[in-house]
């Protein structure tokens, strides 16, 4: 059979690959990153190929996507080999040109595991249905044959009508998966086992009824067999259904947006230096049972995180806790109801009980992680301050094989298995091998004069005991920072990111609505994310981007987000905290229940002269706001956890105020009370919104003329779309940009919608509820961007689109259930960026020859054919193949 032999050389052809690479990797010391990324991939792919090789034989089927894969991987090993040659002439590859395709190559492996792979999941359910159906068609027969066994038979045939009912659900909710593909990486593997066990047993229950079919006979001992058969079959039906439950939990987890923090170990540094000794020592620990707590203890920047990190992904520590690794931040002020809460999430619980209290919470986790076994367990708790060292107690379970790892600036001495990181005494004695400050100061004082690192030097070899290093460090990395002192605009943003909580990653999109108005950076974030990658240049920030191509996608910044380190975030807090209260341009207030600042508590200092106002509340805040004068505000940033939350009614009175950002850091969306009092804001242009629910927000009550951008991050929207009745063109009149993402209950736009005449931008990404987009949109006649990015379940482009006549960025990537692009889209005669990847088309319109102003076309390799036909005809294109 041609698919047999296809994906039994695809399997032999990838562990030839695999070999190729790893000889490359030793013979090409420069390809030593790229191979290793593709032997980490092909690692990968080769157990889920075989895996869905064995399925296909059972199932007697062809599968092409595996005939594709090798070709693919045919063509790798001939690139792999070739880069692998010694040094030859001109004819051979230069290393640059190996690293870029070695680099496209493993992206277009990493593509197929991304995407293809999982889609099998849905083929398997599906087959499972047809099976179920035969059982039923059975149990009819049997119905038909037997008179006075009807009622045994009967049974059998409701028990089948409810295990088609539950393989029903299970395949509504397999197309969440083809949704769900950027985040169904690190699931599909298990719901491909779970399904594959379950088809067997539904086989198993296939082959019973047959077996009672020829059984059934008239005479009452036949009945009596049939009797015992038909509770076997209830007996496997319900473990059936057990096992449908843990599928639908595995789906429903898939569900959760990408920003929450499910707590999966993130990726280590690609190099890390010094801290072998360690890793081997802390590896030994964990493989042990002699130690529930392990503790790694040592000052900021000294590599506790980055340790931890790589300890997770280490093959023996993932091969003994498999997908029960727990990577906690828990920082200063933890919640241990949300750390509980999230940890649900991570185990396949989207509908979480909201705990009453934090013993309940912990009652409930224990017995959550008695079930998770037989596997072992590792819950690691990152950054445990002396205030939070209470939560090691209170995780603490008498579960086998359940290990807590903990780090700490702190010395923990209650617990004995305690490991001191030694300092990286090797590399530079006077930096007392601090990894942190060795980075930080390599960065900032390369290109220096001599003196300044003789300083910086000295500066550190002062140090002498624990408080006395510290002190040098924190001194040293002060002067570090005063590099930024020759670039004002990088250190006022570096400056800037103290306004949000510590421990958090921030989003690049709230980044440019802040330093858009601060710093008049342009709109489209482009200057913007220009100093986020200086800031990671100098490692002030960890910069990560959580879409692979985006930054191929002109202006799509959604996965973007950076995180100071702690002890940086502290210092250069204290320099704000060391200006006079009257002149600082940042004005921090961290809240406590109701502990307001002494200042502010006592009516002392109602004025401040700052540009910038941070206010973050815990849960437990009480809303009641003393008066604020902050007239020369220009952004205002709220982080807040509670439910329900109150505008402070000092808000109205910022006349200067241009952007206001809300972020929820809590577990449930927040209800925003006492929004209508931002009318009274003239000069507020942008707002951001995030986790928070709007049908409290009074749409219908909002008039804000110079309001220019509107952005909703995972709200919940749709009752509010659907209730406002609202004058659209005169409450919103300059309003010009929208984003929605992750609103994952939009279900259609508004028809009132489509009535912002100005409006240039619309980006609306990760709605998987979104089905269509109304003929109305024609009407957005100077749209110059569209954006509709992962909505999954949109199956098609209005031809209304071609009256966007001053459209020029269109994007639909990763929509994949369009499978054509509008007739009409010639009719864009402005169009210059398209981005079609991730889509299912097979065709192109021939009117896409009229396009003679398209300049970039990113599609998949498929697609690429199709518009090469085309190519001749339009002088400006560039095909960029995904």
């Amino acid at each position: 059979m041609e698919f047999v032999v296809a994906g039994y050389v695809a399997e032999k052809v990838l562990g030839e690959l695999l070999k190729s690479v790893k000889e490359a990797t030793r013979k090409k010391k420069k390809l030593e990153t790229t191979l290793k990324s593709i032997e980490s991939t092909l690692n990968s792919i080769i157990p889920v190929v075989e895996s869905i090789n064995e399925l296909n034989e059972k199932l007697d089927r062809e599968d092409e996507d595996i005939g594709r894969l090798w070709k693919q991987i045919k063509e790798g090993q001939e690139l792999v080999s070739k880069c692998s040659k010694g040094n030859c002439c001109g004819s051979c590859f230069k290393p640059s040109n190996c690293t870029e395709e070695l680099r496209d190559f493993d992206n277009s492996l990493k593509r197929f595991y991304d995407f293809i792979l999982p889609l099998k999941g849905t083929k398997i359910l599906i087959d499972t249905r047809e099976h179920v159906n035969e059982i039923k068609e059975k149990a009819n027969r049997i119905d038909e044959k037997v008179g006075v066994t009807r009622d045994k038979v009967k049974e059998i045939k409701d028990m089948a009508k409810i295990i088609n009912e539950k393989v029903e659900v299970a395949s509504d909710e397999a197309k969440a998966i083809h949704k769900e593909a950027n985040e169904i990486k690190g699931k599909a593997n298990s719901i491909d086992e779970k399904v594959e066990a379950t088809r067997f047993e539904v086989k198993g229950i296939k082959d019973k009824v047959e077996g009672i079919d020829e059984k059934v006979q008239v005479t009452r001992d036949d009945v009596k067999v049939m009797h015992q058969e038909v509770i076997d079959i209830k007996d496997k039906a319900n473990r059936i259904d057990e096992k449908m439950e843990n599928i639908h939990k595995e789906i429903q987890c898939l569900k959760i947006p990408a920003s929450f923090p499910l707590y999966l170990p993130p990726e280590p540094p690609a190099i890390i230096v010094g801290l072998d000794k360690q890793l081997k020592d802390l590896k030994t620990e964990l493989l042990k049972n002699e130690f529930s707590v392990v503790v790694i203890t040592a000052l900021g920047g000294c590599g506790k995180t980055t340790l931890a990190k790589k300890l997770c992904h280490e093959e023996p520590i993932k091969g003994k806790f498999k997908d029960n690794i727990f990577f906690v931040t828990v920082s200063k002020k933890p919640n241990l109801k949300v750390i509980v809460q999230n940890l649900f999430l991570r185990k396949g619980h989207p509908h979480v009980p909201e705990f009453q209290s934090d013993d309940d919470a912990v009652n409930h986790l224990e017995k959550l992680l008695k079930q998770t076994g037989p596997n072992p367990i590792l819950l690691v708790l990152d950054d445990v301050w002396p205030e939070s060292e209470f939560l090691i107690d209170k995780l603490k379970f008498q579960i086998p094989d359940y290990k807590i790892l903990v780090t700490s600036t702190c010395v923990l001495p209650r617990f004995p298995c305690t490991h001191r990181l030694q300092r990286l005494n090797e590399i530079v004695k006077a930096c007392k091998g601090n990894p942190l400050a060795l980075t930080v100061f390599g960065r900032s004082l390369c290109g220096r004069p001599a003196e300044v690192w003789e300083n910086t030097v000295l500066e550190l070899s002062k140090g002498g005991s624990v408080v006395e290093l510290n002190t040098a460090l924190r001194n040293c990395l002060h002067q570090s920072l005063e590099v930024l002192d020759n670039n004002v605009k990088v250190k006022d943003c570096y400056m800037d990111l103290v306004s949000f909580p510590e421990g958090q990653w921030i989003p690049a999109t709230a980044l440019i609505d802040m330093w858009v108005e601060l710093h008049d950076h342009d709109e489209n974030g482009v200057a913007s994310v220009a100093r986020l990658h200086d800031l990671d240049a100098l490692n002030l920030v960890n910069h990560e981007v959580g879409r692979k191509d985006a930054s191929e996608i002109d202006g799509y910044y959604n996965d973007h987000y950076v995180m100071q380190h702690d002890l940086l975030r502290q210092i250069a807090n204290d320099q704000i905290s060391s200006e006079p209260g009257e002149q600082r341009k940042r004005l921090i207030i961290d809240i406590s229940g109701s502990k307001l600042p002494k200042w502010w508590r006592e009516q002392r200092k109602q004025h401040i002269s700052a540009y910038l106002l941070s206010i973050t509340t815990d849960e437990t805040f009480e809303p009641s706001w003393p008066n604020l004068q902050a007239p020369d505000v220009e952004v205002l940033i709220l982080n807040i956890r509670s439910k329900n939350y109150m505008l402070p009614e000092f808000v109205k009175k910022m006349d200067k105020l241009k952007a206001l950002l809300i972020t929820n850091y809590g577990f449930v969306r927040a209800e925003i009370s006492n929004f209508p009092l931002l009318c009274s804001l003239l000069n507020l242009k942008r707002i951001r919104l995030e986790k928070v629910s709007i049908p409290s927000l009074g749409l219908s009550s909002l008039e804000l003329r110079k309001l220019q951008k509107i952005s909703l991050v995972m709200c919940n929207i749709d009752q509010a779309f659907s209730n406002s009745r609202i004058q659209i063109s005169s409450s919103f009149s300059n309003l010009s940009e929208i984003s929605i993402d992750r609103c994952i209950d939009l279900k259609n736009l508004p028809v009132w919608f489509f009535d912002l005449v100005h409006l240039k931008k619309l980006s609306i990404s990760s709605c998987w509820e979104l089905s269509e987009l109304p003929k109305e949109i024609g009407k957005l006649e100077n749209l110059e961007v569209l954006r509709l990015h992962f909505c999954i379940q949109l199956e098609e482009v209005p031809e209304a689109i071609e009256k966007l006549s001053k459209l020029s960025v269109l994007d639909i990537s990763d929509c994949s259930n369009i499978s054509h692009l509008p007739k009409q889209i010639g009719g864009l005669h402005n169009l210059r960026k398209l981005f079609m990847n991730g889509c299912s088309i097979s065709e192109l319109p021939s009117s896409v020859e009229n396009l003679k102003l398209l300049e970039i076309v990113m599609c998949d390799e498929e697609v690429t054919i199709l518009w090469k036909s085309f190519i001749q005809r339009l002088p400006n294109l560039r095909i960029k193949p995904c």
